[in-house]
């Protein structure tokens, strides 16, 4: 049944404009960042003579942290205006902050490179809230699952695009000149598809508007604590937000200092974790039925338990290779046995992180009232925000703690296992007779 109902979405304009426009930003955003990972890691950028190791989580960080401050101000406006005009206003701005990011990658100038970050950022912690409180607007509630696992399948397809460009072309002459350009296309197609998103009637036009981001920030947060039926799955979806931005900032300096590959490696796992991720969520969409599928979400962090602890496990030997020392490219490091079992698991923990999440989004996009479904939603981009900046600071300080890198792996199989406990605690209650609170 699911299966069938997300082949009829994907034609329709209530969501094939909402899918290509989410999917050209995030493309947009991963092209940029990867590429500047990638300068910094192999080609020497730098900035305040900063080690790559603490420099690339700094960076990550640039596009998360404004997500985390302007998010609750994002949900308010979703909750007072049209929530798809704010999704066309928003995608016009990216055009705007694109060809900025093509002047800073023709300069090379980190000074400029970093501060571009922040401002796609906070360009996402706009367009989010008004696309994920739209959507059960757009939608009938049994349509919110496969909606959601078509978004998160086709959102890693594109990370996996922008991963992919990225890497290769920031080390290949004229490389950034060439992202700079397609930064400035893509976003002028993401206008375009949001140009044809049929209206939301705004859902509480006599919303007062605030631009106090710090009060609005905490007041929201407030809002979602009062509605725990939202607040639960919101705190399970930041778990994935943290372990996945993790997990892709992680991967250069991983692939670099512990298995002495390059970046045709990186590019290989990052295909590898954004394409597994993607099958875990259309998985889920063309399994699941009408309810929560909260099932989906056990199995998915049990699985991440099992493969991100073995992939510390099988690395956690391995001597680290010093900055400048010759690294492997990707055929020498398949012609390896000895490295499918790493493949494999990371493999398997992107598709188990893509069964987690899918059901997650779904139930607290269906909860949500729709006078507050705006803020209650901010509230989880907050709250993704801060957990993958969490990760982000995490990083670099096991960086500057001298720990193995492999630790990080360790961290998140135990994050992994405390939500598979509560998730399947708060699955037994409801199965219980009525006693139990939903």
């Amino acid at each position: 049944m699911s299966a069938k109902i997300a082949a009829q979405l994907i034609t329709q304009r209530r969501f094939l404009p909402l899918l290509l426009a989410q999917c050209l930003g995030s493309l947009n955003d991963n092209l940029f960042r990867y590429a500047l990972v990638t300068m910094v890691t192999y080609s020497g950028l730098s900035l305040f003579g900063l080690e790559r190791d603490i420099l690339v989580p700094i960076a990550a960080s640039m596009i998360t942290l404004p997500i985390f401050l302007f998010s609750a101000i994002a949900g308010r406006l979703a909750d007072k205006y049209d929530r798809t005009c704010i999704m066309r206003v928003t995608k016009q701005i990216e055009i705007w902050i694109m060809l900025l990011a093509a002047l800073a990658l023709f300069l090379r100038q980190p000074l400029l490179l970093l501060p571009t970050l922040f401002l796609m950022g906070t360009q996402s912690a706009f367009f989010t809230p008004a696309k994920n409180s739209a959507l059960p607007s757009l939608l009938a509630p049994h349509e919110l699952v496969p909606a959601n696992a078509l978004l998160s399948g086709f959102l890693n397809v594109s990370i996996l695009m922008g991963v992919a460009l990225g890497t290769w072309l920031a080390v290949r002459p004229l490389g950034p000149e060439i992202i700079g350009a397609g930064l400035v296309i893509i976003a002028i197609l993401g206008w375009l598809s949001a140009r044809q998103l049929p209206r939301v009637e705004a859902a509480n036009r006599d919303l007062p508007v605030t631009f106090n981001f710090i009060a609005e920030t905490f007041r929201v947060l407030g809002y979602a604590l009062k509605a725990p039926e939202v607040l639960r799955p919101l705190l399970g979806a930041a778990w994935f937000w943290m372990l996945a931005a993790s997990i892709i900032t992680l991967m250069p300096v991983f692939t670099a200092s512990v298995l002495g590959a390059d970046a045709t490696v990186v590019l290989l796992f990052s295909a590898l974790f954004t394409m597994g991720a993607a099958v875990g969520a259309l998985l889920c969409g063309a399994l699941s039925g009408k309810g929560d599928a909260l099932s989906f979400s056990i199995a998915g962090a049990i699985g991440l338990v099992v493969f991100t602890s073995d992939v510390a496990l099988a690395t956690w030997s391995n001597p680290i290779v010093p900055h400048g020392a010759p690294l492997i490219g990707a055929n020498a490091f398949l012609a390896d046995p000895t490295n499918w079992r790493l493949l494999a698991d990371l493999g398997f923990a992107a598709v188990s992180a893509g069964l987690f999440v899918v059901p997650l989004q779904a139930m607290a996009q269906r909860r949500a009232a729709p006078e507050m479904r705006g803020r209650l939603l901010a509230a989880g981009g907050i709250m993704n925000a801060a957990t993958a900046t969490l990760g982000q600071f995490t990083l670099a300080f096991i960086a500057l703690g001298h720990l193995p890198i492999q630790t990080a792996f360790l961290l998140i199989a135990a994050g992994s296992l405390l939500a598979a406990a509560v998730i399947g605690w708060r699955l037994a209650l409801r199965r219980k007779p009525a006693s139990a609170p939903s």
